[in-house]
C-alpha cells in the first residue's frame, strides 16, 4: 500500500495498518521526512496512551513506491494540483484512494482516467506529532465506496479492516461525501474562530446553540442528508473525538492555509445553485477566510 501524504490521517492510516502487518510505503513532501520515516519507522500514539512503531517505507520521488499497490492520497485539497502530473503518469490499473475533506476533489478526480478511484471519509481524530509521530484522538468509522470502476476491477477494501480502523462499503460516494462535508462544516469553523477542541462544541452552551443551528439551517439546503446524518450524530463525533482538534483548527494553530473553500465554500456554491442562502454558514465561512487573511505565513 502507497500513502501519498504524511500528515496527520496518512500517519494514523500507515500506522494502523502497519500494526496489521500491511506493507506500507509513504510518499512525503520532503526528502527529510522520507528520511526520518524510513529510519525511525512511524509512532502511534493509541488513545489509552500507548505506543506502537511500525517500520515503513518512504520516499520523496513518485517512481520508487510500487505501482501495483491501492495508492490512498491523503493530502489536502489546495495539494492536490502539486501532484497532477505524478498520478497521472501512474498505470490506468493502480487503484487509488482519494481521502480529502469537503467535496471540491470530487470534480477534481474526474481528470484522472484511471480504472479504479474510490473515495473514503474518515471521522477518527488524530493529531500529528512531529514528522514520524501520530496520537490518535478518538476512533472513528471509515466510509469507502466506488467513484470509478469497472465490472472487473472492483476492490473490496473491508479486506484492511482492523479492530481499530472500521470500514463500511458503500456505493454512493457523492452521499457519504457530503455527509462528512456538512459534518466538517458543523464543527470546522466554529472551533477554528472559537479556538477550542472538539468537546468543548457539547459542553459550551454558546457554541452547543451555534453547532445546531449551523446544523438545521444546512438541513433547509440539504434535506437529502436526514436520511444519513442525524444532529446526534454530529454531537457523537464531536464526544468521540473530544480532545481533538479539528483539522482546520490544526491549520490555523499551525499558520497553515485552512481548507475553508473546498469543505464550507463548496456546501455554499451548491447551496446557491438550489437557490438556497446559508447566512450563518456565509458568516462562519467569512470569519475564518478573514482569519486566514490576516498576513500570518502559510506553508
Amino acid at each position: 500500500m502507497v500513502i501519498v501524504g504524511a500528515g496527520a490521517i496518512g500517519l494514523l492510516i500507515g500506522s494502523l495498518l502497519s500494526e496489521e502487518k500491511h506493507e506500507i510505503t509513504y510518499i512525503t513532501r520532503t526528502t527529510e521526512q522520507a528520511e526520518n520515516l524510513r529510519n525511525h519507522g512511524v509512532t502511534l500514539v493509541h488513545t489509552n496512551g500507548e505506543k506502537v512503531r511500525s517500520h515503513v517505507s518512504a520516499f520523496a520521488e513518485y517512481r520508487q513506491a510500487p505501482t501495483d499497490a491501492l495508492w490512498i492520497i491523503a493530502v489536502k485539497y489546495h495539494h492536490l494540483h502539486d501532484i497532477k502530473e505524478n498520478l497521472m503518469s501512474l498505470p490506468l490499473t493502480t487503484p487509488m484512494l482519494f481521502i480529502q475533506n469537503g467535496i471540491a476533489h470530487l470534480q477534481w478526480i474526474n481528470q484522472l482516467q484511471h480504472e479504479q478511484i474510490y473515495i473514503a471519509t474518515i471521522e477518527h481524530g488524530a493529531i500529528k506529532d512531529n514528522a514520524t509521530t501520530v496520537i490518535h484522538k478518538g476512533i472513528g468509522l471509515t466510509k469507502i465506496a466506488p467513484y470509478k470502476k469497472t465490472p472487473n476491477t472492483y476492490m473490496d477494501m473491508s479486506i484492511f479492516q482492523t479492530p481499530k480502523f472500521q470500514i463500511e462499503m458503500v456505493e454512493d460516494a457523492y452521499a457519504i461525501t457530503l455527509r462528512k462535508a456538512v459534518l466538517n462544516a458543523c464543527i470546522n469553523p466554529i472551533t477554528t474562530i472559537l479556538l477550542i477542541e472538539n468537546g468543548k462544541l457539547i459542553s459550551n452552551k454558546q457554541a452547543f446553540q451555534l453547532m445546531h443551528s449551523l446544523f438545521l439551517e444546512m438541513q433547509t439546503a440539504f434535506p437529502e442528508i436526514s436520511s444519513m446524518l442525524t444532529f446526534e450524530d454530529v454531537k457523537a463525533l464531536c464526544e468521540k473525538t473530544s480532545s481533538n482538534k479539528s483539522s482546520m483548527l490544526q491549520d490555523r494553530l499551525n499558520h497553515r492555509q485552512s481548507e475553508i473553500e473546498p469543505i464550507v465554500g463548496e456546501l455554499l456554491n451548491l447551496a446557491a445553485g438550489r437557490e438556497k442562502q446559508l447566512p450563518l454558514l456565509r458568516t462562519l465561512y467569512q470569519l475564518v477566510l478573514a482569519i486566514d487573511e490576516k498576513g500570518e505565513q502559510h506553508e
